[in-house]
Protein backbone atom coordinates (compact mmCIF):
# COMPACT_ATOMS: atom_id res chain seq x y z
CA UNK A 1 0.00 0.00 0.00
CA UNK A 2 3.01 2.43 0.76
CA UNK A 3 4.78 3.50 -2.16
CA UNK A 4 8.02 5.14 -1.44
CA UNK A 5 9.77 7.26 -3.71
CA UNK A 6 14.18 7.31 -3.40
CA UNK A 7 15.18 8.82 -0.18
CA UNK A 8 11.85 8.59 1.51
CA UNK A 9 12.33 5.18 2.48
CA UNK A 10 13.01 6.21 6.40
CA UNK A 11 9.99 8.48 6.41
CA UNK A 12 7.42 5.64 5.30
CA UNK A 13 9.78 3.50 8.29
CA UNK A 14 8.34 6.07 10.60
CA UNK A 15 4.73 5.90 9.18
CA UNK A 16 4.66 2.10 9.42
CA UNK A 17 6.16 1.79 12.95
CA UNK A 18 3.68 4.64 14.41
CA UNK A 19 1.08 2.30 13.06
CA UNK A 20 1.87 -0.61 14.53
CA UNK A 21 2.70 1.30 18.32
CA UNK A 22 -0.79 3.15 18.10
CA UNK A 23 -2.42 -0.47 17.15
CA UNK A 24 -0.76 -2.06 20.23
CA UNK A 25 -0.73 1.13 22.74
CA UNK A 26 -2.63 3.50 21.40
CA UNK A 27 -2.07 7.30 20.26
CA UNK A 28 -2.33 9.07 23.63
CA UNK A 29 -0.13 6.36 25.19
CA UNK A 30 2.58 5.89 22.19
CA UNK A 31 5.25 8.36 22.89
CA UNK A 32 7.71 9.54 20.02
CA UNK A 33 11.14 7.62 22.39
CA UNK A 34 8.75 4.18 21.77
CA UNK A 35 8.98 4.88 18.16
CA UNK A 36 12.12 5.86 17.78
CA UNK A 37 13.43 2.88 20.23
CA UNK A 38 11.32 0.30 17.76
CA UNK A 39 13.15 1.85 14.80
CA UNK A 40 16.09 2.53 16.91
CA UNK A 41 17.02 5.39 15.32
CA UNK A 42 18.03 8.97 17.16
CA UNK A 43 15.49 12.03 18.04
CA UNK A 44 16.72 13.97 14.98
CA UNK A 45 15.69 12.10 12.83
CA UNK A 46 12.34 12.13 13.49
CA UNK A 47 12.07 15.79 13.29
CA UNK A 48 13.96 15.89 10.14
CA UNK A 49 10.51 14.90 9.14
CA UNK A 50 8.26 15.31 11.46
CA UNK A 51 7.90 18.61 13.88
CA UNK A 52 5.50 16.60 16.36
CA UNK A 53 3.22 13.32 16.94
CA UNK A 54 0.38 15.39 15.37
CA UNK A 55 2.37 16.08 12.52
CA UNK A 56 3.34 12.59 11.83
CA UNK A 57 -0.57 11.63 13.16
CA UNK A 58 -1.33 13.57 9.88
CA UNK A 59 0.79 12.28 7.67
CA UNK A 60 -0.51 8.73 8.50
CA UNK A 61 -4.37 9.92 7.65
CA UNK A 62 -3.20 11.58 4.29
CA UNK A 63 -1.92 8.24 2.83
CA UNK A 64 -4.40 6.35 4.41
CA UNK A 65 -7.20 8.51 2.06
CA UNK A 66 -5.43 9.86 -0.67
CA UNK A 67 -6.07 6.93 -2.68
CA UNK A 68 -9.25 6.81 -2.46
CA UNK A 69 -9.74 10.42 -2.34
CA UNK A 70 -8.12 10.52 -5.75
CA UNK A 71 -10.40 7.68 -7.18
CA UNK A 72 -13.50 9.93 -6.14
CA UNK A 73 -12.64 12.71 -7.97
CA UNK A 74 -11.93 10.86 -11.09
CA UNK A 75 -14.91 9.38 -11.02
CA UNK A 76 -17.10 12.47 -10.02
CA UNK A 77 -15.61 14.54 -12.95
CA UNK A 78 -16.82 12.04 -15.75
CA UNK A 79 -18.67 13.38 -17.77
CA UNK A 80 -19.95 9.93 -19.81
CA UNK A 81 -21.34 8.44 -16.25
CA UNK A 82 -25.40 9.70 -14.51
CA UNK A 83 -25.48 10.25 -10.68
CA UNK A 84 -26.35 6.89 -9.75
CA UNK A 85 -23.28 5.81 -12.48
CA UNK A 86 -21.09 7.77 -10.23
CA UNK A 87 -22.22 5.95 -6.74
CA UNK A 88 -22.22 2.87 -7.82
CA UNK A 89 -18.76 3.16 -9.16
CA UNK A 90 -17.42 5.03 -6.09
CA UNK A 91 -19.07 2.00 -3.38
CA UNK A 92 -17.63 -0.61 -6.17
CA UNK A 93 -13.78 1.44 -6.18
CA UNK A 94 -13.86 1.43 -2.74
CA UNK A 95 -14.83 -1.92 -2.22
CA UNK A 96 -11.87 -3.24 -4.83
CA UNK A 97 -8.98 -0.86 -3.07
CA UNK A 98 -9.98 -2.62 -0.05
CA UNK A 99 -9.63 -6.33 -1.29
CA UNK A 100 -6.37 -5.34 -3.11
CA UNK A 101 -5.22 -4.23 -0.09
CA UNK A 102 -6.86 -6.65 2.44
CA UNK A 103 -3.80 -6.68 4.41
CA UNK A 104 -3.68 -2.76 4.60
CA UNK A 105 -6.62 -2.28 5.74
CA UNK A 106 -6.83 -4.80 8.25
CA UNK A 107 -4.54 -2.90 10.26
CA UNK A 108 -6.09 0.60 9.34
CA UNK A 109 -9.55 -1.24 10.81
CA UNK A 110 -7.55 -3.17 13.77
CA UNK A 111 -5.95 1.14 14.13
CA UNK A 112 -9.72 2.83 14.50
CA UNK A 113 -11.50 0.14 16.19
CA UNK A 114 -9.26 0.62 19.32
CA UNK A 115 -11.17 2.52 22.03
CA UNK A 116 -7.83 4.65 22.86
CA UNK A 117 -7.77 5.49 19.36
CA UNK A 118 -10.99 7.85 19.03
CA UNK A 119 -9.04 10.86 18.60
CA UNK A 120 -8.00 8.90 15.30
CA UNK A 121 -10.78 7.39 13.84
CA UNK A 122 -12.81 11.65 14.69
CA UNK A 123 -9.78 12.61 12.55
CA UNK A 124 -9.57 10.16 9.83
CA UNK A 125 -13.55 11.02 9.52
CA UNK A 126 -13.04 14.78 9.12
CA UNK A 127 -10.09 14.23 6.48
CA UNK A 128 -12.73 12.03 4.80
CA UNK A 129 -15.31 14.62 4.67
CA UNK A 130 -13.20 17.64 3.84
CA UNK A 131 -11.56 16.20 0.80
CA UNK A 132 -14.47 14.03 -0.63
CA UNK A 133 -17.66 16.37 0.51
CA UNK A 134 -17.40 18.26 -2.60
CA UNK A 135 -17.48 15.48 -4.93
CA UNK A 136 -20.16 13.49 -3.15
CA UNK A 137 -22.07 16.96 -3.13
CA UNK A 138 -21.36 17.80 -7.05
CA UNK A 139 -22.63 13.93 -7.87
CA UNK A 140 -25.87 14.45 -5.83
CA UNK A 141 -26.21 17.99 -7.23
CA UNK A 142 -26.32 16.18 -10.92
CA UNK A 143 -28.94 13.77 -10.20
CA UNK A 144 -30.80 16.49 -8.49
CA UNK A 145 -31.07 18.10 -12.07
CA UNK A 146 -31.47 14.96 -14.03
CA UNK A 147 -34.53 14.15 -11.85
CA UNK A 148 -33.35 10.83 -9.94
CA UNK A 149 -32.67 12.86 -6.26
CA UNK A 150 -35.10 15.22 -4.37
CA UNK A 151 -33.33 16.52 -1.38
CA UNK A 152 -33.16 19.86 -0.68
CA UNK A 153 -30.04 20.32 1.19
CA UNK A 154 -27.02 18.54 -0.76
CA UNK A 155 -24.05 19.84 1.15
CA UNK A 156 -25.70 17.92 4.31
CA UNK A 157 -26.71 14.94 2.43
CA UNK A 158 -22.90 14.77 0.88
CA UNK A 159 -22.02 14.58 4.80
CA UNK A 160 -24.39 11.99 5.47
CA UNK A 161 -23.67 10.13 2.02
CA UNK A 162 -20.40 9.43 3.42
CA UNK A 163 -21.06 9.15 6.99
CA UNK A 164 -23.48 5.85 6.01
CA UNK A 165 -21.22 4.75 3.45
CA UNK A 166 -18.01 4.88 6.20
CA UNK A 167 -20.59 2.92 8.95
CA UNK A 168 -21.01 0.39 6.24
CA UNK A 169 -17.82 -0.59 5.17
CA UNK A 170 -16.96 -0.49 9.09
CA UNK A 171 -19.59 -2.77 9.90
CA UNK A 172 -18.65 -5.09 7.08
CA UNK A 173 -15.04 -4.74 8.51
CA UNK A 174 -16.24 -5.66 11.60
CA UNK A 175 -18.30 -9.30 10.90
CA UNK A 176 -15.22 -10.28 8.28
CA UNK A 177 -12.56 -10.07 11.24
CA UNK A 178 -15.03 -11.82 13.44
CA UNK A 179 -13.34 -15.21 14.49
CA UNK A 180 -16.90 -16.97 13.86
CA UNK A 181 -17.10 -15.23 10.33
CA UNK A 182 -16.92 -18.15 7.53
CA UNK A 183 -14.72 -17.01 4.90
CA UNK A 184 -16.71 -17.64 1.02
CA UNK A 185 -19.47 -19.03 3.33
CA UNK A 186 -23.04 -18.82 1.36
CA UNK A 187 -24.46 -17.40 4.88
CA UNK A 188 -20.95 -14.80 6.06
CA UNK A 189 -21.78 -13.43 1.85
CA UNK A 190 -25.68 -13.21 2.98
CA UNK A 191 -24.90 -11.43 6.13
CA UNK A 192 -22.64 -9.03 4.47
CA UNK A 193 -24.84 -8.36 1.46
CA UNK A 194 -28.24 -7.81 3.72
CA UNK A 195 -26.18 -5.05 5.51
CA UNK A 196 -25.02 -3.66 2.34
CA UNK A 197 -29.17 -3.57 1.61
CA UNK A 198 -30.07 -2.09 4.25
CA UNK A 199 -27.71 0.94 4.01
CA UNK A 200 -28.44 1.39 0.40
CA UNK A 201 -31.99 1.52 1.12
CA UNK A 202 -31.68 4.31 3.80
CA UNK A 203 -29.26 6.37 0.75
CA UNK A 204 -32.18 6.37 -1.57
CA UNK A 205 -35.16 6.85 0.97
CA UNK A 206 -32.33 10.17 2.39
CA UNK A 207 -31.68 11.05 -1.36
CA UNK A 208 -35.48 10.63 -2.39
CA UNK A 209 -34.60 8.36 -4.80
CA UNK A 210 -36.87 5.21 -5.67
CA UNK A 211 -36.05 1.84 -3.93
CA UNK A 212 -33.53 -0.24 -6.02
CA UNK A 213 -31.81 3.12 -7.81
CA UNK A 214 -28.30 2.31 -6.38
CA UNK A 215 -26.60 -0.51 -6.71
CA UNK A 216 -23.88 -1.41 -4.08
CA UNK A 217 -24.56 -5.21 -4.21
CA UNK A 218 -21.29 -7.01 -5.77
CA UNK A 219 -21.82 -10.26 -7.78
CA UNK A 220 -18.60 -12.47 -8.27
Amino acid sequence: MWTAKKGDERKKEFIETAIEMFIIKGYEKTSINDILKAINITKGAFYYYFDSKEELLDTIVDHLTQEMQASIETISNKDDLCAIDKFDHIFHAANQLRRDNASFYRQLYDLQKKDENAYIAKKFMQKVLDVNAKYIQSIIEQGIKEGVFNTTNPQEMAELYIRLTSLCKEKIATFITDPSFEDNSHAGYKKINDLILFYQNTLERALGAPSGTLNFIIND
